[in-house]
């Protein structure tokens, strides 16, 4: 190298340094106060009315009565724009009070009218979600059209109301903590011509509001800021629609994405990478919910108990939980699980114990290859624990074969009662035993679209009823009953496991608290940034 070239070079590195330092700086300047995430899949709306699995928009754009929040590992019921209420002697009548000075983003004030317009519009415009407001005194006329208004719903003032319901229910407030009983702004949605899919007309309460949302790509919250409560250190969150999981793998390691959920990522990736290099950056998050096998009441095996008590004695949970949940999962022994209100944690568990499996099929007049059925597949589905107890029931001589189907074609076959067996997920969207035993064991019409077909008419009567029971340990006594003659006496329900989520954050965050029930949506001011990371 000449002298010239040395000089030059020497004098022009420097220089270069300087502006890529300056450029990386202005590029971090720009990320405080951001947080950026990614999912498989997008929503379908921000409207509850026509949303019922991805709750992303709506956890954090608009607020509800009440909220599910964990204090002290216990998922708990807490205040949230209501401030105080009352029930009535026969628990039937419930009187709200608002919190006064609460804002919708755009401004306009919260009134009793937005919540009553709240829950009628569920009535008037949905297919999905009208459980809870059906619930109330006159739902069924307004869905029906044979009226104009919420008969139940009596607005007092801008801060008071009450509602009447059709009978008792012990778990109401639980029930208006859930997603699906959003407030929404009156006067904005009536005027909206794309309410939910523009976000300039999804209005709400919440923390954040809709800035941008391109589908199939990317979704923006922006901090609210006329939202009446604490300021979250997320100024500005950016949710990717990343359908390959080892690409959202790669965008964590690279810095690309600040907090990833593990839940879909290869289990060996999990445990070699995630559980040893990032293992003081784990998040664990207990799912408040069920992966249960469902076994159909027609098919002419099934329908015998001992047929169903013998593929209970064939499962061994413990070594799914171990070896292919990695220990990440807790076994089940009921339908109302680990860390729900009414959880019994006394309720005897099935041992797994393959001759007696075996013996109860002989009881019962089978011999190997006797006792055949389909084990239905989703596309979308657990493959792995499908094969794993397939080829476990196949020791006891039953054969359970795998068939796929097109997710859209099992939902159909599953809703009209044609299942024969699968398993899946059920995840609690408000913490009460009626979220999930009134559901698969409510009544008839219920247990058959779940394809379990349960025909004890008798104990479904009963599961419609405890509902109404408005003594907390009553209530709590009779599921528990229930719960022991469904499970273990009629073994209409094979409980399995309920999963632990796993979420890894990035550097820049310093701590993050995951949704109650483990969904993978979660509400984004209970993400806190490190300080040097903060707008």
């Amino acid at each position: 190298m000449d002298r010239r070239t040395f000089v030059k070079s020497a004098l022009v590195a420097p220089l270069y340094a300087l502006l890529a330092q300056g450029c990386s700086s202005q590029t971090d300047r720009a990320k405080r106060g951001r947080l950026t995430t990614a999912t498989g899949s997008d929503m379908s709306s921000m409207d509850m009315a026509h949303n019922d699995s991805v709750y992303w928009a709506q956890l954090n754009i608009f607020d509800r009565l009440f909220e599910t929040r964990m204090v002290d590992d216990t998922a708990t019921v807490v205040n949230s724009l209501c401030t105080d209420y009352s029930v009535s002697d026969d628990g039937l009548t419930y009187d709200f009070t608002l919190r006064e000075g609460v804002l919708f983003s755009n401004g306009d004030p919260l009134t009793s009218a937005d919540v009553c317009y709240s829950f009628s519009r569920l009535l008037t415009e949905a297919a999905i979600n009208t459980d809870i407001p059906l619930e109330i005194l006159g739902g069924q006329a307004l869905m029906n059209k044979e009226a104009d208004t919420l008969e139940g719903f009596k607005i007092k003032d801008e801060t008071h109301f009450s509602i009447v319901l059709e009978a008792p229910n012990g778990g109401f407030i639980a029930e208006l903590s859930s997603a699906a009983m959003s407030i929404v702004n009156e006067r904005v949605t009536r005027e909206a011509k794309n309410f939910g899919k523009d976000p300039a007309e999804t209005i709400g309460s919440g923390p954040y509001y809709a800035a941008e949302w391109v589908p199939n790509d990317h979704f923006t919250l922006r901090y609210n800021e006329r939202y009446w409560g604490e300021e979250p250190t997320v100024k500005e969150s950016v949710h990717r629609i990343i359908p390959d999981a080892s690409t959202r793998d790669l965008m964590f390691q690279n810095g690309e994405i600040d907090i990833i959920d593990l839940s879909d990522i290869d289990p060996l990736i999990v445990q070699r990478s995630y559980k040893t290099e990032h293992a003081d950056q784990i998040v664990y998050n207990q799912q408040i919910g069920m992966t249960y096998l469902a076994l159909n009441e027609t098919n002419e095996f099934l329908k015998d108990v001992r047929v169903r008590k013998a593929i209970c004695k064939a499962i061994d949970v413990d070594d799914i939980v171990h070896n292919l949940m990695s220990d990440d999962a807790i076994k089940q022994n009921g339908i109302i699980p680990t860390g729900a209100w009414g959880h019994n944690e006394n309720l005897e568990s099935t041992p797994f114990d393959p001759e007696e499996a075996r013996a109860l099929l002989s009881e019962a007049g089978y011999h190997d290859g006797d006792v055949s059925f389909e084990m239905a597949l989703p596309s979308d589905g657990l493959r792995l624990l499908y094969e794993t107890i397939s080829n476990r029931l196949s020791k006891i001589g039953i054969d359970a074969y795998i068939k796929v189907y097109d997710k859209a074609a099992w939902m159909e076959k599953r809703r009209a009662g044609e299942i024969e067996s699968f398993i899946t997920v059920w995840m609690l969207d408000y913490n009460d035993p009626a979220n999930i035993m009134a559901v698969f064991f409510g009544d008839p019409e219920r247990t058959k679209s779940r394809s379990i077909c349960y025909p004890d008419t008798d104990v479904m009567a009963r599961v419609s009823a405890a509902k109404s029971i408005v003594d907390d340990e009553e209530r709590k006594k009779e599921y528990q009953e229930l719960e022991h003659k469904i499970v273990v006496e009629d073994r209409a329900w094979i409980p399995l496991f309920e999963g632990m989520r796993l979420f890894c954050i990035g550097e820049r965050v310093e701590s993050f608290t995951p949704f109650w029930a483990g969904y993978g949506d979660f509400y984004v001011k209970d993400v806190v940034l490190k300080k040097e990371e903060r707008a």
